[in-house]
């Protein structure tokens, strides 16, 4: 029986670790994490978590790209 080959590294989130399904990008740093894994963060805290710099949830980009990779 064949393996399931394991997604590259930069298809996980950084904040769940786990494949991304709706990528969004911080333009703040240009991080790019699992859209409900961000603005979750930024529930609890109103700043990026690479650049520090303050961030909203409306200000995040999807990833259009990196979703069709995914796909």
């Amino acid at each position: 029986m064949a393996e399931l080959a394991q997604p590259p590294d930069h298809f996980a989130c950084p904040l769940t670790f786990e494949l991304m399904v709706d990528p969004v990008v911080d333009p703040t740093s240009g991080t790019t994490y699992e859209k409900a894994a961000i603005v979750e963060w930024l529930t609890k805290n109103a700043t990026s978590p690479v650049s520090g710099a303050a961030l909203r949830p409306s200000q995040l980009v999807p990833n259009l790209a990196l979703r069709n990779a995914i796909d």
